[in-house]
């Protein structure tokens, strides 16, 4: 049997090759990469509760004047932390109490290690974040006691401001003021007596773009009705 010879160019053998590589690749496509599950802060008997959700507010670069302002709105914003993520998990149905109770713990956590300087160990530090720490699970309290979607929440008011200055070392404020809890709290709610007239002495120092407590005192203010 004789066999007709064959030629081939260049190009036909190119389209052979395309023909016999197609649906295949000299590069495989690499493996998908895995499936990140987010980690909640709380167990898991209790509604997510992500990093996210537990910023805390820092007090920006400024004035000493402008510090006064800032301080406050960071404390405010820790006794309030984590209304509005009840006020999500409430509309889901009933909060187990001790989730609340793991809420503000994070909260607690947050804002000792990022608006104030690392006390470590240091037991009346611990004990004054402890102490912050249930007048926020406190207000948390009353956001439950308040309609879903409530927007009452507490804030301090500024009384007087008695003295401010700033150095390379720091920023040191003296001033009164007094906190205002929301008008749904709970009944004889304790507030370490900040819902009455205080004297606040309070030194920040730089920490990157913003400012951080180093030290803090309150202490009744006299003078005031």
């Amino acid at each position: 049997m004789k066999i007709r010879g064959r030629k081939i160019t260049t190009a036909g053998a190119g389209l052979l090759l395309a023909a016999g590589l197609a649906g295949c690749s000299l590069f495989p496509a690499p493996p998908p990469p895995p499936v990140v599950v987010p980690t909640s802060l709380l167990p898991a008997s209790c509604p997510f509760l992500g990093p996210e959700n537990v910023l805390p507010v820092r007090i920006p670069q400024g004035t000493p004047e402008e510090a006064v302002g800032s301080v406050l709105n960071s404390y405010g914003a820790w006794l309030n932390a984590g209304s509005e993520v009840l006020s999500t998990w409430q509309a889901g149905g009933t909060v187990p109490q001790e989730c609340v109770d793991g809420l503000a713990a994070a909260n607690a956590d947050a804002y000792a290690t990022t608006v104030f300087t690392s006390h470590g160990g240091d037991v009346a530090w611990q004990q004054y974040f402890g102490a912050v720490e249930r007048m926020n699970a406190q207000a948390l309290q009353g956001v439950l006691a308040q309609e879903p979607g409530g927007a009452q929440r507490g804030t301090f008011e500024v009384l007087k401001v008695i003295d401010t200055s700033s150095t390379d070392n720091g920023t040191f404020l003296k001033f009164d003021a007094v906190y205002k809890p929301a008008a749904a709290g709970p009944a004889g709610g304790a507030w370490e007596d900040w819902d009455k007239p205080t004297r606040w002495y309070v030194e920040l120092v730089p920490a990157g773009e913003f400012l951080a407590i180093n030290y803090v005192e309150q202490s009744p203010a006299a003078g005031y009705p």
